[in-house]
Parts: C-alpha cells; structure tokens; sequence
C-alpha cells in the first residue's frame, strides 16, 4: 500500500500528505468518530437475508434498556450528512494508526457532555463502500472533548465512517440522538467484493446464526436473531452495548444507515432489536453479540421492500 496519508474536503481536494505506518488513509471532509467495541474489531463475513420467515416462539418484545429516554433528531434521516442540529466533526490529527477528533456543537466549540448511549457517549462504525468491511472502535475522550483512537489497517478503497450520540441538552426537554458521517478513502488498487446473496442465516466463528423479522421501509419492526453452537441454541450472552445483540445495517450504493435499537431479549431469552429502514433497498446488516467477553459479528444482506 501507499506510504502517504492525504486529507480532502468534501468540496474539492486539498492535499496535505502525512506519514503512517500501517493503513493509508485519505480522509473526505473529515475524520468521523469510530467508538465501540473495546474486545476487538468487527470482521466482515457472512451470507445474506432477505424476506425473513418469523421464527416459531417469538412473540412479545422485550422491556427497553435502562437508558433514559432519548429521541430521534430526524427520525427518516440516512446519516450521511457530516452535520445535523448544530452538530457537525472536526478532524484535529492523523498520525501512524492513531487520529484524534473533535464532535462540535454550534457554538464551534468542542462537545464534552454527552448523554450515555447504549452505554457509550459515541459509538460509531467504519463501512467499506461494497459492505465488505465492517470495524467498530473506541476512542477515548479527554477532558476538552479531543477523542483519540486508534485505526484498523485497512484495505484500500472508499469507506465512510459513521458516529451516533445523543446530546443531553436538547430544548425539548428530551435528549436527541444523531447519526453523522463522512467519507473515507485509502489510496491504493483493491476491486470491490460482490455482496453476497440473500440468506437468513450464516456462520460465524462456529456459531450459526439466524435472523429472523419483516422489514419494511419506513415502518419500525422488531429483527431478532437465533444462535446455536453444535446444534444447541445458545441462550448465556453477554451484555453488549446495552443490549444482548447489537444491530447495524447500512444500504447497498450510498451507505445509508438504519435506525436499530436494541431492546434486549424475548420471553424466548432470543435477542432482539427494533429496527426502522428509513427506506426500501438492499442493506447488509451486521448483528454482534458477545460471549466470554469475545466479540461476534455475523453480517447479513436484507432486500428491504417499500412500504
């Protein structure tokens, strides 16, 4: 791979090259916030889901996490634009495998309160363009709202990073929560990986894993998801981001992100999310769920229909 590290704005291209010694990485617009997992990065692999049957014995939803109350800020939004509601990301460094951020608020000045979010002040994802790969980081805060962190190596292509929050000094009273992001491009010559077919279920790490649900475009509906281990259903997981699995999906072409909000697990002990596709599509969703403290990542490929 290359040895250079160019940043670009999202209007044109302003060059400033830099050094590192892992990934190479060209940033568009701006270094978005990855915040996360603190096991271990997730990995793309899997196969694909589409017209999900429901799973026998799967009724009833869960009672939602312990977190207060929070709030869309733009419940149908895509979270693709780099800001929203005064909120908007400021690069401040890249260096080797590190970069450190800053979230500003309208003022200009760097956010340092925030309310807890599936119990993280950020969480935030790196997507390759194809939906082949798929990391979550942690980063951490300091004191004057600077997060740093550290990056995957990477392999090159365009990639667009994604930071959900929620600010705890909404004026109505309730804390709103954003989905934010920017674009992301690693120099270097790599063609992309097909996104694999439709399936509801896949394995991973020895585990099979089975998705299960109805999604449709614009309406809110609960996924849920089955894991088994040598033919056993797995029921003892891990609590994991404020919930017993945790569910992204980002669509096919644009990378537009879905609104997944884990509730925690059935009277089945099956776990569960609500999930809102803002709209029709194909999206690859990644559903993680963690046992003995290991992180595991099963991706699926979903054909959203319109409502």
């Amino acid at each position: 791979m290359p040895e250079s590290v160019t940043t670009e704005t999202s209007g044109g291209a302003a060059h400033q090259p830099r050094r590192r010694h892992a990934a190479v990485l060209m940033v568009a617009a701006a270094v978005a916030s990855l915040a996360a997992c603190t096991t271990s990065p997730a990995t793309d692999t899997g196969h694909g889901a589409s017209d999900m049957a429901d799973m026998p014995g799967m009724t009833g939803m869960p009672s939602a996490p312990t977190a207060p109350a929070i709030a869309d800020a733009a419940p149908s939004d895509t979270g693709l634009s780099a800001s929203q509601g005064g909120y908007s990301f400021v690069p401040t460094d890249l260096s080797a495998d590190t970069f450190t951020f800053h979230i500003n608020g309208s003022d200009g000045r760097a956010v340092t309160r925030y309310q807890p979010y599936e119990s993280r002040l950020v969480v935030g994802y790196l997507v390759r363009s194809d939906l082949s790969s798929y990391h979550l980081l942690d980063p951490a805060m300091q004191q004057d709202g600077t997060w740093r962190g550290r990056l995957p190596a990477l392999h090159p292509g365009s990639y667009r990073a994604f930071v959900t929050f929620a600010a705890p000094d909404s004026a109505h009273g309730t804390p709103l929560h954003y989905t934010l992001s920017q674009r992301l491009t690693i120099p270097g010559s790599e063609p992309d990986v097909p996104l694999p077919p439709a399936e509801n279920s896949t394995t991973v790490d020895g585990f099979t894993v089975s998705l299960a649900g109805k999604p449709t475009a614009g309406v809110a509906s609960p996924l849920r998801i089955s894991i088994t281990s040598g033919g056993k259903a797995v029921q003892h997981i891990d609590r994991f981001l404020d919930g017993y699995a945790h569910l992204t999906a980002f669509r096919a072409g644009d990378l537009a992100s879905a609104h997944i909000f884990s509730t925690g697990r059935d009277d089945t002990a099956t776990p569960t999310a609500n999930v809102l596709f803002p709209e029709s599509g194909t999206w690859r969703l990644f559903a993680q769920f963690q046992l003995n403290g290991q992180l595991h990542t099963a991706a699926f490929t979903v054909v959203v229909p319109g409502p």
